[in-house]
């Protein structure tokens, strides 16, 4: 095992006591930093913008009536 390697079993044994409540609030936000240093970024998914559906209805029930 290399050096890169032994740390990020550190990170992920870090992330796995965190995930267990195994710190207080304090000693969490300090690992989640520390960890986040050496991690990789994990990928969110954003909201994707959609069209107002009620733009669209609006106009169709004007056309019903």
């Amino acid at each position: 095992m290399d050096q890169t390697q032994a740390l990020n079993v550190l990170v992920q044994a870090a992330q796995v006591a965190q995930s267990k409540g195994a710190f207080s609030l304090q000693e969490a936000a300090m690992v989640a930093e520390a960890t986040s240093t050496f991690a990789p970024a994990q990928e969110t998914s954003e909201p994707v913008a959609t069209n107002d559906v009620s733009e669209e209805n609006t106009s169709d029930e004007e056309t019903e009536s």
